[in-house]
């Protein structure tokens, strides 16, 4: 119940990157930020994640801020059928009847699919982009691929290279040859 004090604080920053100050209860932007928070993880407890660590004043990463987007067209959409359907149910129970069937014919009503693509985990999506992780299925496949290494050993001038380069052309593989990367390897210093 006091009226307050008034105070002089002195922030010193000994690293070479900016700190930024916001209030909890005032800054609209952490305000925001906090109920995106909220919806990513689907309730009002706090919990810890880790983010990418981002530049004073930015905002939540893109796949956060798209995952948010998307939240809410899709809850505007859920919205928009319910309140459409009870209308029609609405207008059942009345007895009204639409005026397209007043003349015998039947109205269809075409209701697109939901359109909101949802991110499964935007939190990992931002985590692996700040990392360079590439999860792509071409990524994961080039990862999973799985061959049979050929290893061409013998004496000087048995064939060696011939074999090799006929193995390689049967099962459509890559000849490596070690007197190549040797003179590849002096000729690049």
């Amino acid at each position: 119940c006091s009226s307050g004090k008034d105070a002089t604080v002195v922030v010193k920053n000994p690293c070479k990157f900016p700190i930024e100050f916001y209030s909890v209860d005032f800054d609209e932007q952490y305000l925001e930020e906090e109920k995106v928070r909220r919806q990513v993880w689907g309730c009002d407890s706090p919990k810890t994640f880790w983010l990418p660590p981002r530049a004073a004043g930015e905002t939540l990463p893109p796949e956060v801020l798209q995952y948010w987007e998307a939240q809410k067209r899709l809850k505007a959409q859920q919205a928009e059928a319910k309140a459409r359907a009870e209308a029609e149910a609405e207008a059942k129970a009345k007895g009204k009847v639409a005026p397209a069937q007043k003349n015998g014919r039947k109205s269809v009503k075409i209701t697109a699919e939901p359109v909101v693509e949802v991110i499964e985990n935007p939190i990992t999506r931002a985590l692996e982009r700040h990392l360079g992780v590439n999860r792509s299925p071409e990524a994961h496949e080039a990862l999973m691929r799985k061959g049979i290494v050929l290893i061409v050993h013998g004496a000087p001038v048995a064939g060696k290279t011939a074999t090799a380069a006929a193995l390689g052309a049967h099962y459509g593989a890559l000849c490596l040859s070690i007197d190549t990367v040797v003179k590849e390897a002096i000729a690049n210093n």
